[in-house]
């Protein structure tokens, strides 16, 4: 392929864009091309999917160049990207010796090619000439877009705590908790002891007694569905007791749980409360998985007899509340 126009390029770099649209991936695409018109490299945003750090458009597509290329200097190539490059990248740039920069649009936030720093001008021993500009309306548009509906499926996934007060509200909550123990826990407990834990701990009767107690549920709605629902109690040695949260499987994986956590962390803040822990089965990994995904840490481990032969091997976990920094 002989070399074509600047726009050519780009325009590869904007469909790649748009594919990293496409998978959720904040949209950016890169083309490393050779000075005879050889496409050495092609990248997009795959740190989403990728869970790495590392995934930029600009590393991806020079990544590959230096293996197509055979070489880790890539002197004689032209990136284009559609969005100005980050430090990490415009470092990689750098390293890689490639001999010229095109991005489209500016990025404020975290641009090093002259928005927010400008690392090309630091003198280092390889400076690549840059342009910017090209395409810039399309790769604004394609970013705002994005933005927008990302903000648009976060408001949608919004669920709402009720908190339980009625009759009525305490027997929604023991059917759901009836619902979701049998379904979670058959591959952690056996059905005898599900049957008996639920009994104990979920019934209507149990969670009457614990509401007069001082602890408080929630059910949680999206829309008019009850997908699941919660329970805390505040503690005299200044944290809350996360005493359950559980989602209906339907409901999971929609980042509900990181929405109950944040409505958490807010009371624990109107509340002078300074951490949240909870106890976990030792066995129970996805939910293990979950609190330290969300910045909960073992702070300790016990195991409780809890009648009828039956034990809990617990698990303490604790997420600690930055009461002024709300954080």
């Amino acid at each position: 392929m002989g070399l074509k126009n600047d726009e050519f390029y780009m325009e590869m770099a904007m469909k790649l864009a748009c594919e990293a649209a496409a998978e959720g991936e904040t949209p950016v695409g890169a083309v490393v091309v050779r000075n005879d018109g050889f496409i050495a490299g092609t990248g997009r945003n795959r740190r989403e999917k990728g869970r790495n750090a590392l995934y930029h458009a600009e590393v991806i597509a020079i990544d590959e160049a230096c293996r197509t290329l055979g070489g880790w200097r890539l002197s004689g190539c032209t990136l284009y990207v559609t969005l100005e490059p980050c430090p990490m990248c415009a470092g990689a740039i750098i390293n890689s010796r490639i001999d010229r920069v095109v991005f489209a649009a500016c990025d404020s936030a975290a641009g090093a090619a002259g928005s927010l720093v400008n690392l090309f001008s630091l003198g280092c021993n390889h400076q690549p000439a840059v342009e910017q500009g090209l395409m810039k309306e399309e790769s604004e548009a394609l970013l705002k877009n994005f933005f927008s509906e990302l903000r648009r499926k976060r408001k949608m996934q919004r669920i709402k705590l009720v908190e339980v007060q009625t009759e009525q509200q305490i027997e929604a909550v023991a059917a759901l908790a009836d619902e979701i123990w049998h379904e979670w826990f058959p591959s952690i407990l056996s059905a005898e002891q599900i049957d008996y834990m639920v009994d104990k701990f979920q019934s209507v009767r149990a969670m009457t007694e614990q509401i007069n107690s001082g602890y408080t549920y929630y059910i949680l709605r999206k829309g008019d569905a009850r997908i699941g629902y919660t329970a805390i109690r505040p503690d005299a040695d200044g944290r809350l007791f996360l005493s359950k949260i559980y989602i209906k499987k339907e409901y999971r994986g929609n980042g509900y749980a990181s929405e109950v956590f944040a409505f958490l962390k807010d009371y624990c803040r109107e509340h002078g409360l300074s951490a949240i822990w909870l106890t976990v089965n030792k066995h129970n990994d996805n939910s293990i998985a979950v609190y330290k995904k969300s910045g909960f840490r073992i702070i300790g481990e016990d195991v409780t007899d809890i009648g009828n032969g039956y034990v809990m091997d617990d698990y303490f976990f604790q997420l600690d509340v930055d009461i002024d920094k709300g954080i």
